[in-house]
């Protein structure tokens, strides 16, 4: 999450040595995201054990959500570009995705409209779309552009998010932009926060008011001059 499962495959990348499991949030609406974990363990046999859970952008809140309904399953969370409760700070002038939240908020049935205009832009044309998402990036981002395999990843990104499954899509950014701060003490497990430190996509502060709400049990690392997924492809585990 944000945009598939698919996004797994660069953190997997960056640890070759660690067994990544990706979960199909998309597949569930939010308040059954920790069935998610399940299924995905049970289908790997390995339903019984403890689990390092990581989380992405907006899927940051369902990893939240998950590690708070399961503190018995999850050992440990990291949280790579994290997309923090919009209540907890000034984030959204701050947010690349802007328009997005506030459709969200305030005008969900202009934002399904949006939505199914970026499905057909995504089948006409997916370099189109992928090049209005990343036109403020920097050099970072830019480069993963030239990156076939991340390309793939985006590409898979498109259809999910906005044909294949647009409505479980829309299901998670609404429950983004509801108050969900109640979630955040209920984490027992130590937290990881990676953020790069040029992320327009969910602003650096973000993990800040993170670290702050998880206090001593929390570890904050800033990743010098990385945006947002290109802090996910640099992450070490």
């Amino acid at each position: 999450m944000p945009g598939s499962a698919a996004d797994a495959d660069l953190l997997a990348r960056a640890n070759p040595g660690v067994e990544t499991v990706a979960l199909d949030l998309l597949h569930y609406p939010p308040e059954l995201a920790h069935q998610a974990l399940a299924d995905a363990l049970a289908a790997e046999g390995a339903d019984t054990d403890p689990v390092h859970l990581v989380g992405f952008s907006i899927g940051a809140m369902a990893a939240i959500m998950i590690a708070a309904s399961r503190p018995d399953r999850v050992a440990q969370l990291t949280l790579i570009s994290p997309a923090t409760p919009l209540q907890s700070g000034d984030f959204l002038p701050h947010m690349a995705g802007q328009p997005v939240f506030e459709l969200a908020a305030k005008n969900p049935k202009l934002l399904r409209l949006l939505t199914v205009f970026q499905g057909i832009v995504s089948r006409l044309s997916p370099g189109l779309i992928l090049n209005m998402l990343f036109a403020k990036c920097g050099p970072m981002e830019s480069d993963l552009l030239q990156d076939p395999d991340f390309m793939q990843v985006m590409g898979t990104a498109l259809r999910e998010s906005f044909i294949n499954r647009r409505e479980t899509y829309l299901s998670y950014v609404q429950a983004y932009v509801q108050d969900w701060r109640d979630e955040l003490p209920k984490v027992q497990c130590p937290v990881d926060l990676w953020h790069g430190s040029k992320d327009s996509w969910s602003p650096p502060q973000m993990s800040v008011a993170l670290r702050e709400c998880f206090g001593k049990s929390c570890t904050l690392h800033e990743v010098e001059d990385r945006e947002h997924y290109s802090t996910l492809a640099h992450v070490k585990l």
